[in-house]
């Protein structure tokens, strides 16, 4: 059974609710939609918290091709041309690199809130979305959108306690039962 919108109540920030109903249009009847399907001015209203990675093969990486200036403001230094692993504390980036993941193998749309940054030193409240894209030509996962929402700027949630947990949702695209998983 195809996802719809109701599969995704677990999401907060009306933005991002709005990014979803985006993506799930362009999928058209496929299972994730192509990557030409990407139109930032369809999601104009969240641009500084999105940011987009390539996905490479061989080694697997991901690599940033675009950040917004909500994105930037979270790290040291630009995104930009930097994979994943570079951008991510070495400590932690295997437990990263485990959901960026099964968006690509699955493919499968991941949703977090709670605490983010967990890994700096002040860790943030925040909610993220990735979504996957495929190749048109291959129907492999090359593109992953996602956007990003943390308490360290206004233009993010605002300000609040950091809950000491996150929880991670994991919708399969192919309709397959979702999962959650908490993380301290």
């Amino acid at each position: 059974m195809p996802i719809t919108e109701a599969d995704f109540s677990h999401v907060e920030d009306e933005r991002f609710r709005r990014l979803l109903a985006y993506w799930l249009e362009v999928r058209g009847g496929a299972v994730v939609p192509p990557v030409d399907a990407i139109d930032p001015a369809r999601f104009s209203y969240l641009l500084e918290q999105v940011w987009l990675c390539a996905v490479e093969e061989d080694p697997r990486a991901f690599r940033y091709r675009l950040a917004g200036d909500h994105i930037r403001a979270a790290y040291e230094g630009p995104l930009v041309g930097r994979t994943l692993s570079e951008i991510t504390e070495p400590s932690v980036v295997e437990r990263v690199l485990g959901y960026f993941n099964l968006v690509v193998d699955l493919p499968a749309v991941v949703h977090v809130v709670g605490r983010i940054y967990s890994e700096e030193a002040r860790p943030a409240r925040g909610e993220r979305l990735i979504l996957p894209f495929a190749d048109p030509g291959t129907g492999r996962v090359t593109r992953i959108l996602g956007a990003t929402i943390h308490s360290w700027e206004s233009r993010g949630i605002g300000t609040g306690e950091v809950p000491a947990r996150q929880v991670r949702t994991f919708t399969p695209a192919d309709g397959s039962p979702a999962w959650c998983e908490s993380w301290l």
